[in-house]
């Protein structure tokens, strides 16, 4: 009968010292670059403007650190498929988050609801065959002093 201790053997990866060497001085070369891409103002390009440029440029930097950090530090290189596939759908995460916060920055704003149930309003709180007054039992008006 086989050992079952035998069939799960847990192997760590020892990772030579000059690898954590390079990668901190990586990161590093990264922060020096980050610094220094903080203090140029990056023209316009088209309709992206300059200060958008910049947070570009130190949002990638940030996710090249990022990568290096998860990849070596944390050990994911070495790691199992289950483990590299965890790690990807984590950057796949921030990425839609960022997805749809973008896309929720730049929508234009409605007009806010008015208290007096105006025709110009996002959400009238009036009939358009009624008066323009609103109902005084509607819960969501608040009567005013």
């Amino acid at each position: 009968m086989a050992n079952p201790a035998a069939s799960h053997s847990h192997e760590h990866h020892i990772v030579a010292t000059s690898t954590y060497v390079k990668t901190l001085l990586a990161l590093v070369a990264l922060m020096a670059l980050t610094v220094w891409a903080s203090f140029i103002q990056i023209p316009a390009i088209g309709p992206i403007s300059g200060t958008v440029a910049n947070q570009v440029v130190a949002l990638a930097i940030a996710l090249v650190k990022a990568f290096l950090v998860v990849t070596i530090f944390m050990g994911v290189k070495f790691g199992t498929k289950l483990i590299k596939l965890w790690a990807s759908l984590g950057f796949i995460w921030v990425l839609l988050i960022f997805t749809i916060l973008g896309d929720y920055t730049t929508r234009h704003f409605e007009p806010a609801p008015s208290w007096d149930g105006k025709a110009d309003s996002a959400l009238p709180r009036v009939a358009p065959d009624e008066p323009k007054i609103p109902a005084q039992n509607d819960l969501n008006v608040k009567i005013r002093e």
